[in-house]
């Protein structure tokens, strides 16, 4: 039984993306206490940038491009907004994860027969990454292909 919800933001204090001026594997780093300590850093061309938003502001949709939030379940990176380093496409859909810890978060829940989910003590979760996950994901007809991409990412060099 599963006691606890897990949620997106869990993975957003270490993201790979890639880096855009070099197109090589880089990292935003962020604090969960304090956002405004955020900074991307590319250890191959040197580039490096502070983030300046609002702090532990989570939002989604387009509208966040102009309002200084967070940016979360898109395939880019939630605060500078450079494309993720890992993503795919599975039948016209991206599948992407931000870090090598949400991929095997996503490969564990995919590959699994039975996906149970449990409430706790203070009931369900709407905002839990299991309830929020497509549809297309969840479907078992395309577990083996997503399966395999998962897989394909988490070995992806940098």
């Amino acid at each position: 039984m599963k006691p606890e919800f897990t949620y997106i933001e869990q993975f957003i204090n270490r993201i790979d993306v890639e880096c855009p001026s070099c197109k090589a594997k880089a990292v935003v780093t962020s604090s969960p206490e304090n956002r405004a300590e955020t900074r991307f850093t590319c250890v191959r061309c040197g580039s490096t940038k502070h983030w300046i938003g609002k702090e532990n502001v989570f939002q989604t949709g387009s509208s966040i491009f102009n309002s200084g939030g967070i940016l979360l379940g898109s395939p880019i990176d939630c605060y500078f907004k450079y494309p993720l380093w890992y993503q795919t496409e599975i039948k016209g859909e991206v599948l992407f994860g931000y870090n090598l810890e949400h991929l095997t978060y996503l490969l564990n829940f995919i590959s699994s027969k039975v996906r149970e989910r449990q409430s706790n003590e203070h009931g369900w979760s709407n905002r839990s990454l299991e309830s929020r996950l497509p549809k297309w994901m969840l479907s078992a007809k395309n577990r083996e292909v997503i399966e395999k991409k998962l897989k394909e990412l988490m070995a992806k060099e940098g």
